[in-house]
């Protein structure tokens, strides 16, 4: 599966699932997109995890039938990282969750925006797939006007979710009924 599209810089852009192996550039880009912003739920720090543990959970997306990993890249650059992950418990595996997270340097280039219509799209096509949700720290502006704008809901708040240092933020849980 890949995907190719411009951003709005003009760049060509290659969608495609992430491989056992991109373990080392997935856990570089987490490293990196979390020292950029405070809207994720790491930093700098990353995920804590080995290249072997990244490797194995990588496979296991690439198996299984409806969750899935993507990475958006420019040329080599792994730039934008998606996934949608599908509940396991019978009465709510008709819910997927959805993570998105693009590299500073390529935010207003589109990326994002058309990764989540891809993932959205991915999801409709999916008989299991009847609601996707997120979470996003509600301070983050520019990601709730885009989900919004994509017909995600808020459905709730959680005050003081993330705690950053001794500051402590919001987290607004949304869906997408599909």
């Amino acid at each position: 599966m890949n995907n190719i599209f411009m951003s709005k810089n003009n760049e060509k852009v290659n969608i495609r699932q992430l491989e056992a192996k991109d373990a080392k550039q997935v856990l570089d880009y987490i490293c990196t997109v979390g020292g950029e912003t405070d809207n994720l739920l790491f930093g700098r720090e990353g995920l804590g995890i080995s290249v072997d543990e990244e490797m194995r959970i990588l496979s296991q997306y690439l198996v299984h039938p409806v969750s899935m990993l993507l990475g958006c890249f420019i040329g080599e650059k792994l730039v934008a990282v998606s996934n949608i992950s599908v509940k396991e418990r019978q009465r709510i595996r008709h819910i997927a969750s959805l993570g998105i997270s693009v590299i500073r340097e390529y935010w207003n280039q589109g990326i994002g925006t058309y990764l989540m219509k891809y993932m959205i799209d991915y999801s409709r096509k999916n008989e299991q797939i009847e609601v996707l949700e997120l979470e996003v720290i509600s301070d983050n502006y520019r990601a709730v006007e885009l989900y919004k704008s994509l017909g995600f809901k808020v459905i709730g708040a959680m005050p003081k979710a993330v705690k950053i240092g001794n500051s402590y933020h919001e987290n607004l849980m949304m869906i997408l009924e599909l």
